[in-house]
C-alpha cells in the first residue's frame, strides 16, 4: 500500500478503488459515494466484473465511466444476476489493488485480502448493501474492516453488541443508494389497480418461494382487482431459479409480471411503484418503506419471529402462515395499515439515517478524514 504524506503537505491525494467484483445489484449502494469522492477531488477507480455494472455507471454516475477499470474475468451479456467468481478475480488483481490507498466495497469476500497481502493491503472499508435484519448480515468477517459505514442506529448498535466493530471504525451515515436513483419508476401496468410487489428472497432456509410461490401465483392469475409484480432477490439460484423460469413462461395473465433481474429490480422502480409489499427477509422492504405503505410477511419456516431481532421488520405488518392467509390479508392489507404505521416509521428510522447532508457526502467527508489520519 503506498504511503500517505502528511494531511498539510501539498502532495496528499489518496487514490482510492471501488471494487465492484459481485452482482450489479450491490454497486448502487457505493455509487454515490464513489462519485462525491470524485467530484471532492479524490481519485477514484472503480473496478467492476460484468457490463451491467458499466451500464449502471453510465446510467447513474455517467461523469465516472472514463474511471471504470475491467476485472480479468469479466461477464458480459450474461444474465444480470450472474458475476464472476469473487476469489480469484480479485487473486488475479493483487498488482493493481496493492498500489491504491483504500477498498471501498459493498462485499465481504474482499476480506481475504488482508491474509493474501498482510502490511501491503490498502485500507478495507466497507459500505453495507442494505439495512435489513438477517443473521447472515451480522458476520465476523465485519471485524476485518478498517471502516465501516451503516445505514442507521439499528446497525450500528449490533455491531458494537456482536463485537463486530467499535465506536472508532463504524459509522452511521444513512443510505447511499438513495442518491443515485432515477427521478421517478416508469409506468408498468396501463390500467390504476393497486400494485403488490412480491419479492421473496433467495435464502432456501429463509424464503417464501418455493413453499408458498406457486399457489401464490395461481391465485394471484385470478385476482383482477390487484396488479402483481413478482421480483425475487436477484440473487435466486438452484431449484428457486428454475422454477421462476418455469412460472413465468407458463404464465399469461395481464396482471402479472415477473422479473428475474433486470436494472428495474435493482434501482427501486418496482418498490417505489408498489403499493402493497409481500416478503419474507428481504432488506428491500426497508427500500419500500421509505414512503409509509402496507406490508404482509410470508412465515413459510414456522420461524419463531416474535421478539426476534432478525425478524424486526415482521412487526411492519401482518404475517401470514400459508398461501391461504396470505391472500386474505393482501386483500385487508390497506385497511389494516394504519394500526402498523407508527411501527413503521420508528422501523425505517431506526434502520436508515436521515439527515440534511446525503448518506454519499457524509461517507466522503468521512473516508477523506480517515485516509487523512492513516
Amino acid at each position: 500500500m503506498p504511503r500517505l504524506p502528511s494531511p498539510g503537505q501539498p502532495s496528499f491525494s489518496p487514490r482510492i478503488l471501488v471494487l465492484a467484483i459481485g452482482e450489479a445489484h450491490q454497486l448502487l449502494h457505493v455509487l454515490g459515494a464513489a462519485r462525491e469522492l470524485a467530484r471532492t477531488g479524490v481519485s477514484t477507480d472503480i473496478l467492476v466484473s460484468t457490463d451491467w455494472h458499466e451500464q449502471l455507471i453510465a446510467a447513474h454516475a455517467p461523469e465516472l465511466s472514463r474511471s471504470v477499470l475491467r476485472t480479468p474475468l469479466f461477464y458480459e451479456g450474461r444474465p444480470l444476476y450472474q458475476c464472476p467468481p469473487r476469489l480469484p478475480n480479485l487473486l488475479l488483481n493483487l498488482a493493481r489493488i496493492s498500489g491504491y490507498n483504500a477498498i471501498l466495497t459493498p462485499e465481504r469476500t474482499s476480506t481475504a485480502l488482508k491474509k493474501v497481502l498482510g502490511k501491503q493491503c490498502p485500507k478495507l472499508i466497507h459500505i453495507l448493501h442494505g439495512a435489513g435484519d438477517r443473521e447472515k448480515g451480522y458476520e465476523d468477517r465485519i471485524r476485518l474492516f478498517d471502516l465501516v459505514f451503516v445505514a442507521g442506529q439499528k446497525d450500528y448498535d449490533a455491531f458494537l453488541s456482536y463485537g463486530l466493530a467499535t465506536a472508532e471504525t463504524c459509522h452511521v451515515i444513512g443510505y447511499c443508494k438513495f442518491d443515485v436513483l432515477p427521478p421517478g419508476p416508469p409506468r408498468f401496468f396501463e390500467d390504476n389497480r393497486p400494485v403488490v410487489l412480491y419479492n421473496p428472497h433467495f435464502d432456501a432456509d429463509l424464503s417464501s418461494w418455493m413453499s408458498f410461490g406457486p399457489s401464490l401465483l395461481e391465485a394471484f392469475a385470478k385476482m383482477p382487482d390487484f396488479n402483481f409484480i413478482v421480483a425475487p432477490h436477484l440473487r435466486l439460484r438452484g431449484k428457486g431459479r428454475r422454477l421462476f423460469d418455469k412460472l413465468s413462461q407458463l404464465s399469461q395473465a395481464p396482471n402479472l409480471r415477473f422479473d428475474g433481474g433486470s436494472i428495474h429490480s435493482l434501482n427501486m422502480d418496482y418498490t417505489r411503484t408498489a403499493e402493497i409489499y409481500v416478503g419474507d427477509v428481504s432488506s428491500q422492504v426497508y427500500e419500500f418503506l421509505q414512503t409509509p405503505k402496507p406490508c404482509v410477511f410470508l412465515n413459510a419456516h414456522d420461524a419463531h419471529w416474535r421478539d426476534s431481532p432478525f425478524y424486526r421488520h415482521w412487526t411492519f405488518g401482518e404475517v401470514a402462515n400459508s398461501a391461504e392467509e396470505a391472500l386474505r390479508l393482501i386483500c385487508s392489507a390497506k385497511a389494516e395499515h394504519p394500526g402498523f404505521l407508527a411501527q413503521q416509521v420508528a422501523g425505517f428510522a431506526a434502520a436508515i439515517n436521515a439527515g440534511p447532508v446525503s448518506a454519499s457526502a457524509r461517507v466522503a467527508a468521512l473516508i477523506r478524514d480517515f485516509l487523512g489520519r492513516a
